[in-house]
């Protein structure tokens, strides 16, 4: 297996052979041999709804984990502040997953163990479907997997360490896998699935970690590669969505810490970056900031891929690939794995950093949020960062953290607060334009898509708020628009 990391010297890369041009040479040859090799895409169903740009289909909105819609035109700062409630349907159980909306069709799972589907436009329900998930675990056996849609299919992962498909038109299961056998390693997947040519790209939280690449069609693996050694067990868990370059075909996943009940000392891409050949499962480089760390500073965030222009150099841009971490927010060179740079908002604890994937990217701007732990309390900040160089283009204080994904559309950023507040943000400023209160916590995300914000609320009730929508999805739209 070929890779290596960015701390490798120049001479090393040069012996190696792999220098951006013959790797990316490699890649496309590869890339190539694959397709040619393989069998013809399944046909879409004749009643499955084709995924427009304005819709939101998977955890990041498109393939490189933005979590950014440009094909939103409707709500924008010009009206965001005039957003209203146009639905509320009750889950009766938390959700802490992001929905996928395509069409006239809303996705989501919830912690009783059901995927529905309701309608975007009215909130009623089209399907309702019992994944056996035991309701009501720790909270990771759960459903936090958030679904996607693709040629009417509905994929996800469940926190029994399954991986299920389901017919999108009536919630029907067409087939599911258990991607780790072994009770013992205490498996399960809180990552969000990304589907591409065929294939299904997934990561497990368990004592033996993995990146998995299923077949779309009957879920049979394709290949795998463990974060843990064979000889080792217990961390580098993938807890959230990877992110694909399109372009070349490669495949990027970020991976947890080491677990406490391991001995001290260094394991093999434990907090660490990783790079595939999505077709064949080569690791193509990869990084690992902490090589022996003690202190849970895992990777939460999902891995961007985004293209940085320099705000002083005419023509100068940076193929990047970034991701949040408990200490801080790190930008690589996407093809190289030389670190561009990195960002610290806050100090560095397990309970810090951007959590839950609370990062997004657009108009040549990273946005982090970022929470650490104080002698008063817990504290939380929102950046807007420049995208070549890291550098801090506004940043303001949060009432509250923030420990859901956020996003971006059409100049405005959404974020939604621990307590339970809801609020747009402008993008070139940070200035709010609009805020809203919702019952109980939250920790969903956001899907913005066909003119409707998508989100949900689903924890404790705040104090003194009625609970009888404590676990709810909510619909936003532009009034009179």
């Amino acid at each position: 297996m070929l890779y290596f990391s960015r701390k490798m010297s120049s001479n090393d890369r040069q012996n190696s052979g792999l220098t951006r041009r013959t790797f990316l040479e490699r890649s496309t040859l590869a890339a190539a041999l694959m397709a040619a090799g393989s069998a013809p895409a399944r046909s879409a169903p004749v009643s499955a709804p084709a995924v427009s740009s304005a819709d939101w289909p998977r955890f990041g909105c498109d393939l490189r984990n933005s979590r950014s819609n440009p094909g939103e035109s409707v709500i924008g700062r010009d009206n965001v502040s005039r957003l209203a409630l146009d639905w509320t349907f009750a889950a009766g159980a938390p959700i802490q997953n992001c929905p996928a909306v395509v069409g006239d069709s809303l996705y989501f799972g919830s912690w009783d163990g059901y995927y529905s589907a309701i309608h975007a436009q009215s909130g009623e329900l089209k399907w309702k479907v019992q994944v056996g998930v035991p309701p009501f675990d720790n909270g990771f056996h759960n459903i936090r997997s958030s679904p996607e849609y693709s040629e009417g299919r509905i994929y996800f992962g469940t926190g029994d360490a399954k991986v299920r498909c389901l017919d999108a038109e009536t919630g029907r299961e067409i087939w599911q896998i258990l991607l780790d056998d072994v009770p013992a390693n205490e498996p399960q997947i809180s990552c969000s699935p990304m589907i591409y040519k065929g294939m299904v790209f997934i990561g497990s939280s368990s004592g033996h970690a993995q990146i998995a690449c299923l077949d779309a069609e009957t879920g049979k693996v394709r290949w795998r590669f463990f974060t843990v050694p064979s000889s080792q067990s217990g961390g580098g868990s993938v807890w959230t969505s990877p992110a694909i370059d399109a372009e070349h075909d490669i495949l990027y996943n970020v991976t947890g810490s080491v677990k406490a009940f391991m001995p001290p000392g260094p394991m093999l891409y434990a907090e660490s970056i990783v790079a595939h050949d999505l077709h064949t499962g080569q690791l193509l480089w990869f990084d690992q900031p902490r090589p022996a760390d003690t202190h849970d500073l895992d990777f939460g965030s999902h891995p961007m891929i985004f293209d940085a222009v320099s705000p002083l150099q005419r023509g100068a841009e940076r193929h990047c690939v970034a991701a949040g971490k408990k200490e801080g927010f790190f930008c690589w060179d996407r093809y190289t794995g030389e670190l561009y740079w990195k960002a610290t908002l806050t100090n560095a604890s397990a309970s810090g950093g951007p959590r839950m994937s609370s990062t997004a990217v657009a108009d040549n701007r990273v946005f982090v949020v970022s929470n650490a732990m104080t002698p008063k309390g817990p504290m939380s900040v929102t950046a807007a960062l420049q995208a070549y160089t890291g550098e801090i283009e506004w940043w303001l204080p949060n009432s509250s953290t923030v420990r859901a994904p956020v996003a971006v559309a059409n100049g405005v950023f959404y974020q939604g607060l621990l307590d339970g507040g809801l609020e747009a943000l402008d993008v070139d400023t940070g200035r709010q334009l609009w805020k809203y209160q919702l019952p109980s916590s939250h920790r969903g995300g956001f899907a913005i898509a066909n003119g409707r914000l998508y989100t949900s609320n689903g924890e404790i009730a705040l104090r003194g708020k009625a609970t009888t929508d404590r676990h709810s999805i909510h619909a936003f739209s532009v009034s009179g628009a």
